[in-house]
């Protein structure tokens, strides 16, 4: 397996960065101890990420290259639009960007900051099957045709590992990135008076993300297993299958 890297800048954090940091890790671990879904706790502890300090890149880069064959490359402190994305993932590279929230934003920060993607991301991405599916999402897009099926792709996408829930054991568990880094939002998705729906490829399609607010309702899939089936759902209607 390919373990050699590409490095990411180097940055040097000020201290008050680094104590915003352990601020958010103390108060989320214990957050999500409960709402997490399994493989989130499976995975946070592959990761090696310490409460001291944030996180060295190159580190948590090279243990995904040597355990899962991904790499994670800068996202330039930006929403990367689908197209850019996806092809990320489709080479089994994971985008994250190198700021960190301001304390007025440890509720809820409107961008995707380096704590929502090594405490709310990475965690599900040492999973083999996670890191597979997410590639599979890469193919799938490099397909479409149009910028509806791209949209489309993204809203799946989204629902599930950014704001998704997933049942387990009958409970239903957070397993959306979004919500696992955001203490404000991940309060509010489960409030038991939120709808949560089960996951249909229409419905989803249909419902636009909330980037920059809460979320009206949520949605929540039955297993890992059924993400690739609804991959594959959408992929044989729209002719986009591999």
């Amino acid at each position: 397996m390919e373990t050699s890297v590409p490095m990411l800048p180097i940055i040097e954090y000020s201290q008050e960065e680094h104590t915003t940091w352990q601020r958010l890790y103390t108060r989320q671990v214990g957050i999500v101890q409960h709402v997490a879904c399994q493989g989130f706790h499976a995975g946070f502890p592959r990761l090696g990420i310490g409460v001291a300090r944030i996180p060295d890149p190159n580190a948590i880069s090279a243990r995904l290259a040597e355990t899962v064959g991904w790499q994670l490359v800068s996202a330039e402190n930006k929403f990367l639009d689908a197209s850019a994305w996806f092809d990320h993932l489709l080479h089994r590279r994971f985008p994250v960007t190198d700021y960190i929230r301001r304390p007025h934003e440890f509720d809820f920060c409107e961008l995707p900051d380096l704590f929502h993607e090594y405490f709310g991301h990475l965690s599900l991405l040492t999973l083999p099957s996670i890191a597979d599916i997410s590639q599979y999402f890469g193919q799938i897009a490099r397909r479409a045709r149009t910028e509806r099926q791209l949209l489309d792709i993204a809203r799946l996408w989204w629902f599930i590992f950014e704001v998704g829930f997933i049942r387990e054991e009958g409970d239903l568990k957070v397993i959306g990135g979004a919500l696992l880094s955001s203490p404000g939002e991940l309060h509010h998705a489960c409030r038991p008076e939120v709808p949560k729906y089960p996951f249909e490829i229409e419905r989803v399609t249909q419902t636009p993300g909330m980037y920059y607010t809460y979320h009206d309702h949520y949605f929540y899939i039955e297993s890992v297993a059924q993400i690739r089936q609804i991959l594959d759902t959408y992929a044989q209607r729209e002719g986009l299958a591999p």
